[in-house]
């Protein structure tokens, strides 16, 4: 059988080659850009797998406008913007690509974390304006400090190495490892979200976003937080809440934070964003010419798996 393929989002040419490549494949679109109705009038003409990234919405009615479609195949970690229960009901397979972006949303986290803790982008704006205000950028060191990670896969455990080489301390959180697995992973285990939250000078989110972490860092958890900390996330928009952040930030307890991900993306100019002791990114952590090329060879290896009936390695339903 000889398969079409469609891709809704622009990914690097070494995975468009692949697929272009194969035997198998007759026909690869790549049509970034579209509405929600103009994706669905296409899938609707036969394509047996959709490649998406983050921009494309992977809806319950979208599926059921391609009848032919066998396979999605997300380029990259997050599948929250795929409705997986539809896809499971319609027999259709989700894949991913978890390991290319590692490193690099694990570099970003730290990029984020030194912008923070030094007021990087404060003192290159000020400079840029012609001032020379030495005395009003007062750093803290990360040497000697407390990083909590919360979730410890591949990128908070790829977080947590690269911390340990500047000297911190890491404490780990994820209740979906054991205390072993997590010691391996190179964190001291705690059990209790609170006690790391209270422990830590720098909290990172590390986790996908599902029912169970919408929310996760809410007014209650920022109450518990060790005072004074800065608050990282390159996961998710949604696991942290957004006004719980901004009231912590505003009354001091959270000293700063550097954020790539936000609820509603692009967020515009909210108060959050714009906020002074806020270093915010457009949800680039993984926007790495070596992590784009590795996503794209992995996603387009496994989709193509994926409509030979062979084995995968990342199957998400």
């Amino acid at each position: 059988m000889t398969w079409r393929i469609f891709i809704s989002d622009r990914i690097h040419e070494d995975g468009l080659a692949r697929l272009r490549e194969a035997e198998d494949v007759t026909e690869v679109v790549l049509k970034p850009g579209l509405t929600a109705a103009e994706l669905a009038r296409e899938l609707a003409q036969g394509y047996h797998a959709l490649v998406v990234r983050s921009r494309t919405k992977v809806t319950r009615e979208l599926l059921e406008a391609a009848p032919a479609l066998r396979v999605v195949g997300r380029a990259g970690v997050g599948v929250d913007n795929i409705d997986l229960e539809a896809a499971r009901e319609r027999g259709i397979v989700v894949v991913n690509a978890p390991e290319a972006t590692t490193d690099a949303v694990a570099e970003h986290t730290l990029a984020l974390l030194f912008a923070v803790a030094r007021h990087i982008p404060q003192a290159d704006a000020s400079m840029k304006a012609g001032r020379w205000e030495k005395k009003a950028f007062m750093g803290v060191e990360l040497a000697g400090k407390t990083l909590g990670i919360i979730g410890v896969g591949r990128i908070g455990a790829a977080v947590a190495r690269r911390a340990r080489g500047l000297g911190m301390q890491t404490l780990g959180y994820d209740p979906y490892l054991s205390a072993e697995a997590l010691a391996a992973r190179g964190v001291e285990p705690v059990t209790d979200l609170a006690a790391l939250l209270a422990r830590s000078d720098v909290v990172s989110v590390h986790v996908p976003l599902t029912p169970e972490t919408r929310g996760l860092l809410n007014a209650a958890a920022f109450a518990r937080i060790k005072p004074g900390a800065i608050v990282l996330s390159t996961a998710r928009g949604g696991v942290i809440d957004e006004e719980a952040l901004l009231a912590a930030l505003e009354d001091g307890r959270v000293a700063g934070a550097g954020l790539d991900v936000f609820e509603h993306e692009p967020p515009g100019a909210t108060r959050l964003v714009t906020h002074p002791r806020v270093v915010a990114t457009p949800h680039v952590a993984a926007q790495t010419r070596e992590a784009q090329a590795r996503v794209a060879r992995d996603i387009a290896d496994e989709v193509l798996a994926a409509l030979r009936g062979r084995p995968l390695r990342w199957r998400v339903v």
